[in-house]
């Protein structure tokens, strides 16, 4: 009997011991293993966190080293196509393009702005060219003529959906300047290069009927063109209205005009 007591007292106190054990687990260790596991995911979690930080502050301090180009890019095209007419800067311009070509402006044109229209491409031609390209019997028709010169391809047309007649306006300007038909040609080809874009339209001569030749004495020429504005056409026309008297003078048929540009 004793030591069948015996026998059960162990056994009861293996099992306590047992029972403790897992007891001691359950409430101390395995939060404790909970714990760390959390602890090594968030880590972890905060590790890629680091990683993606990283590489965006590299990104930035990369963008930070290209600021002083972009800058000056912005600054260029701002110039090129302002967002007011800022005529009075554009005859500034004429004057200096005028005194590097040995020219001298005596007269300045502008109209009031319009809105800009969105070109259409017209692929009518463009099909045809390629259908006819793709009949045999047209080529070998076309092979058996005369062969006809080839015509130069005109470039692809570029244009921008996000330019539209509420955000651009171009203004039509007339230019006149005295000076040889050598010194004409270098005024046109300073202003097309010029720091504020300005596209061609006209040039002709009104002074005399040698205006082909380049030893001709100074003879009096008309340069047509266009400037752009970035904003809507009413908006530059109060623009154009609030420039100072002295550099245009409104006329009777919505046109400004200065005949001493670039004072």
């Amino acid at each position: 009997m004793i030591v069948d007591r015996t026998r059960m007292l162990l056994i009861a106190a293996a099992l306590t011991g047992v029972v403790v054990l897992a007891l001691g687990f359950l409430v101390g260790v395995q939060p404790q293993l909970a714990a760390a596991a959390a602890a090594g995911e968030q880590q972890s979690n905060v590790e890629q966190q680091n990683g993606g930080l990283r590489q965006s502050l590299t990104q930035l301090a990369k963008d930070d080293a290209e600021l002083p180009a972009l800058k000056s890019e912005l600054g260029t095209l701002t110039t090129s196509v302002p967002s007011q007419a800022a005529l009075s800067s554009f005859l500034t311009q004429l004057d200096e393009l005028a005194t590097a070509s040995g020219t001298t402006v005596t007269g300045f044109t502008s109209s009031d702005a319009v809105s800009y229209e969105p070109v259409v491409v017209d692929t009518t031609a463009t099909d045809a060219a390629a259908a006819a390209a793709s009949d045999p019997a047209a080529n070998d028709g076309a092979t058996a003529t005369a062969t006809a010169p080839v015509l130069p391809t005109a470039p692809e047309l570029v244009t921008d959906p996000e330019i539209t007649a509420s955000n651009f306006s171009s203004i039509s300007i007339t230019v006149s300047i005295n000076g040889s038909y050598a010194q004409a040609l270098d005024f046109v080809s300073k202003l097309q290069g010029g720091s504020r874009l300005f596209l061609v339209t006209a040039f002709a001569s009104t002074g005399s009927s040698e205006g082909g030749d380049t030893s001709a004495v100074p003879d009096q020429w008309t340069v047509g063109g266009l400037v752009y504005v970035l904003q809507d056409a009413a908006a530059t026309q109060a623009s154009q209205a609030a420039e100072t008297p002295t550099t245009t003078a409104e006329g009777t048929d919505g046109t400004s005009s200065d005949t001493a540009a670039g004072e």
